[in-house]
């Protein structure tokens, strides 16, 4: 999974949530980056998911530049409707990264998490092999908290988390890696992730 690249609201620390912010030049740029790393893996994605938000789907074009595999696109991966909170600035709705309040005119975070929960299964069993989704912080946020599992609420933009499956934790199965990728070496440098409070 990857965050898209940085947006102009991202920028500006405005909650866009169904706005349709584009990326900045230091998204694309973050983009690329992650084109970098992903065509380094071993096993690469043999498809992209993202959803219909301008940000994730252009974060999505330039990482697949380099991997030309097919792309599908799904509403349910959308960052969470964030109702009158949309354009609001970080500081006025800072209680929606300690929790999952309830957003005046917004998506409640009970629908949020059927949804993706929807998104997810569906990206994850139309393949076989590994696949990227490329997405938004809540939708990740939301991926740890339909297992139980809190999540510090900040996800780097256009970061490569790879979720490896592991049955035998069946509240949350998977063990989840970090990439780097190592300009001077040339190599991609793979760590456990502590993203998710497992």
């Amino acid at each position: 999974m990857i965050r898209h690249g940085e947006t102009q609201a991202n920028a500006a620390r405005i909650m866009a949530g169904h706005l349709d912010s584009p990326l900045t030049a230091k998204g694309r740029q973050q983009a690329l980056e992650a084109q970098k790393v992903v065509s380094a893996l071993q096993n690469k994605p043999v498809a992209i998911f993202h959803s219909h938000l301008s940000r994730a789907r252009e974060t999505a074009t330039i990482i697949n530049e380099a991997l030309n595999a097919p792309m599908h696109e799904d509403p349910d991966l959308a960052e969470i409707y964030a109702g009158d909170w949309e354009g609001a600035t970080y500081e006025v709705i800072a209680e929606m990264f300690d929790g999952w309040p309830d957003v005046p005119n917004g998506e409640s975070h009970i629908d949020f998490f059927q949804r993706v929960k929807q998104g997810k299964t569906r990206a994850l069993n139309r393949f076989n092999d590994p696949v990227l989704i490329v997405c938004h912080g809540g939708v990740m946020r939301a991926f740890g908290e339909i297992h139980g599992i809190p999540t510090p609420g900040k996800f780097q933009n256009a970061h490569l988390y790879e979720f490896v499956p592991k049955p035998e934790n069946p509240k949350f199965p998977w063990a989840i890696y970090d990439y780097r990728l190592c300009p001077k070496l040339k190599t991609l440098l793979k760590s456990e992730s502590t993203i998710y409070q497992i």
